[in-house]
C-alpha cells in the first residue's frame, strides 16, 4: 500500500520520465537540422580584429593559437593576445607565433589593470584599446577552428543585419587516453550541444553559445562600454547574449561549429568546471536551468523504476538510455565529433547522465564557483564577489589577483 507521499513521488518521476522522453525526440529533430542554415553570407570578410584573452600555459594552447594564425583570411587581419603579468606561461608561446608568422598583424598586450572581479573582462578591456578594425571577434584561448572559419562567421556578420553571430561547438579531450576528458567532451556532445540546439531553431537565438562570437564594433563600444559592462559578470558570452536581446540586437548563428578542448583528467576538476556553468545558469536563466531536469532524467527514471517496479516503468527507464544513445549517434552522423572524442560505451553513457544529474542537483546548494583557483560568489543577476578583489592600481592587486 503507498502512502500520499510515494504516490506523489511517484506521479513526478513519471511525469518527468515523459517529459524527458518528449524533450529527446525534440532534440533528436533539432539536431538533425544543424547547421542551421543561417543566410546567405558573402563570401567578402571585413578587416577584422580577433582577441583572444589568455591565461597560462594550457593544453594544446599553442594548436588552438595556430588555427587562429593559419586562418584562409582575404581581408586585414589583426591578432591580439592578452595576458596580465608579464611572467605568464602563455608569452612564449605568443612570442613564438608572433616570430613565426611575421607578415600576421600580432599584438601582444601584457596589462595588469584589473577593472572588476571578472579577469578576463580585465584583459579584454586592456586589449580593446589596441583594437584597429570595426569588426570583432571575440575566443577563448581552448577554441580551435578550421582554416575559413573567421571568414565564414565574419562575413556572414557583414552580410547580415545582425549584431552578433555565434555558433555551436564540440569537446575535444586534451587527453584522449582519460576516461575523465572523454566524459567532459561527451557532457558538450551529448547534453550542452543538443540542448543549445533546441534552444536556436524551436525560440529563436537569443543567447551566445559559444566563447566564439563575431561582434560589430559600435555594439561593443556602446552596449558593451568596450567590454566594461562585463567587468562583474560571470559567463561572458552568456551576458553578452542577454545585453543584445534586452537592447533588441539581432544575435544569429554561424553554420559551423567549432572545438573547445577539455583539459580535465580528474574527475574532481571535472566537477567543480561544469559546476561553474550549473550556477553560471542557474544565476542567468533559472527557469531553463529547472527545467533542465528533463535533459537528464534517468536517474529519475530509475527512482520511478525502484519505487513501482513493472515492465512499464521499466519501458520509461529503457526508453529514455535508448533514446540518449539514438540522440548522440545523431550528433556523430549530423555534425561529427572531435578527432579526439570517443564513442562511449551505453553504461558509459548513462553514468554521464548521473553524473550530470549529480552537478546540477548540487548546484542549487550555493553560488559559490571556483575559477582558475579562485573563490567567487554569483549574485543575482550573474554578477559576482570575490573576497580577494582589490581596486585594480594598487600594488598588492596585481600581486594577489595574477591569473
Amino acid at each position: 500500500m503507498f502512502d500520499l507521499v510515494t504516490v506523489a513521488t511517484l506521479a513526478a518521476c513519471v511525469a518527468i520520465s515523459i517529459g524527458s522522453i518528449s524533450y529527446l525526440l525534440l532534440a533528436i529533430w533539432c539536431v538533425s537540422s544543424l547547421p542551421p542554415k543561417a543566410g546567405g553570407a558573402s563570401a567578402h570578410a571585413p578587416a577584422t580584429t580577433v582577441l583572444k584573452p589568455l591565461c597560462g600555459d594550457e593544453p594544446r594552447l599553442r594548436e588552438a593559437l595556430v588555427s587562429f594564425c593559419s586562418q584562409n583570411f582575404p581581408a586585414p587581419l589583426q591578432l591580439i593576445f592578452g595576458v596580465r603579468s608579464p611572467t605568464d606561461s602563455a608569452l612564449p608561446i605568443v612570442r613564438e607565433l608572433k616570430a613565426q608568422y611575421p607578415r600576421l598583424d600580432i599584438e601582444i598586450v601584457v596589462d595588469p589593470a584589473v577593472h572588476g572581479p571578472n579577469f578576463k573582462a580585465s584583459n579584454l578591456i586592456n586589449m580593446m584599446r589596441f583594437a584597429k578594425h570595426d569588426m570583432i571577434v571575440v575566443s577563448d584561448s581552448d577554441i580551435l577552428i578550421g582554416p575559413d572559419h573567421l571568414r565564414q562567421i565574419t562575413a556572414h556578420l557583414a552580410a547580415s543585419s545582425a549584431t552578433i553571430v555565434t555558433c555551436l561547438y564540440r569537446g575535444a579531450p586534451a587527453h584522449p587516453e582519460s576516461w575523465v576528458s572523454q566524459l567532459g567532451a561527451l557532457y558538450i556532445d551529448a547534453w550542452y550541444l543538443p540542448a543549445a540546439a533546441v534552444d536556436g531553431i524551436m525560440f529563436g537565438v537569443t543567447a551566445c553559445y559559444s566563447p566564439l562570437m563575431a561582434l560589430r564594433r559600435e555594439f561593443v563600444a556602446t552596449e558593451l562600454d568596450n567590454f566594461r559592462a562585463l567587468a562583474t559578470a560571470i559567463g561572458d558570452d552568456a551576458h553578452i547574449g542577454r545585453i543584445a536581446s534586452e537592447r533588441g540586437r539581432k544575435i544569429e548563428l554561424a553554420p559551423f561549429l567549432v572545438l573547445t578542448t577539455i583539459p580535465e583528467t580528474r574527475l574532481r576538476e571535472l566537477f567543480l568546471h561544469e559546476l561553474r556553468w550549473a550556477r553560471t545558469m542557474r544565476a542567468l536563466r533559472p527557469g531553463e536551468c529547472l527545467g533542465l531536469i528533463f535533459t537528464h532524467a534517468l536517474p529519475v527514471a530509475l527512482l520511478t523504476v525502484a519505487l513501482y517496479p513493472g515492465t512499464a516503468t521499466a519501458l520509461l527507464f529503457g526508453s529514455i538510455a535508448a533514446l540518449r544513445g539514438l540522440l548522440l549517434a545523431t550528433v556523430e552522423a549530423r555534425v561529427g565529433r572531435a578527432p579526439t572524442a570517443r564513442t562511449p560505451t551505453p553504461w558509459l553513457l548513462m553514468l554521464r547522465e548521473f553524473i550530470y544529474f549529480g552537478v546540477w542537483l548540487w548546484a542549487f546548494a550555493s553560488r559559490t564557483i571556483i575559477y582558475r583557483g579562485r573563490k567567487l560568489s554569483i549574485q543575482p543577476g550573474g554578477h559576482i564577489a570575490a573576497e580577494d578583489f582589490i581596486a585594480a592600481g594598487l600594488p598588492a592587486a596585481d600581486r594577489r589577483l595574477a591569473g
